[in-house]
């Protein structure tokens, strides 16, 4: 199976390319359709909306016209919107082309960070940084389900700027010389952080998005 990935940005597309073979490690990513044989993934950066949209008609017409490529596969975050109103959305767009195609949508809901959050070996017990100590105060990602994370009206922040401020404060935390952020997800590429996540879904039931990820590739 041959697979043409869209993500929202440059971090997605590091942290896919890694986690992706650990969903199905016959697959194996290339740079470039011209590359393109067997088991094989390739991803594009949809560079956010509403250029994203172009992205998608454009894979749409990539995978429809290719024999080569077996499937699409679109990830994008559902932000402010729910999950459900989200891949409704992308699912229009799609079904509007008109072509026939095997495709599957990840929403990260409501973001790829949101996600991240659920690892809880990156979560420091008693915390030191008194902005983390208020975080986790407000909203506890150890036990309650990052997906339900809310803005953070204090600092002014979103959910979606509120998850990747406090993914980077608990990474900063514990790990001294870790961090995160959208351009350099390193912090998320290790097999045990995927495992990790994986796990939380698991045996808890969050972040039930992740659903998406793990079945998008099989």
């Amino acid at each position: 199976m041959n697979v043409y990935l869209i993500v929202e940005g440059h971090g997605e597309k590091k942290v896919y390319a890694h986690w992706v073979p650990l969903v199905n490690p016959s697959l194996t990513v290339v740079n470039s359709l011209d590359e393109v044989q067997h088991n094989n993934l390739i991803i594009y950066s949809g560079g956010g909306y509403p250029h994203y949209i172009e992205v998608i008609e454009a894979g749409v017409e990539d995978v429809v016209t290719n024999e080569q490529l077996d499937r699409l596969v679109i990830a994008i975050d559902s932000e402010e919107m729910s999950y459900k109103d989200k891949r409704r959305e992308i699912e229009q767009v799609v079904k509007a082309l008109g072509k026939n195609l095997d495709y599957k949508i990840i929403v990260q809901h409501f973001c790829l960070e949101t996600w991240a959050l659920g690892n809880k070996t990156i979560v420091s017990r008693n915390p030191k940084d008194i902005h983390l100590r208020k975080y986790r105060g407000y909203f506890d990602v150890l036990t309650k389900d990052p997906e339900f994370l809310p803005g953070y009206p204090a600092d002014n922040l979103n959910r979606s700027q509120f998850a990747a401020h406090y993914l980077r404060k608990l990474l900063n935390e514990k790990y001294k010389n870790l961090t995160y952020t959208k351009r350099n997800p390193h912090a998320l590429l290790h097999n045990k952080y995927f495992e990790r996540v994986k796990i939380r879904l698991q045996t808890t039931g969050h972040i039930t998005s992740f659903n998406d990820f793990l079945a998008a590739f099989v």
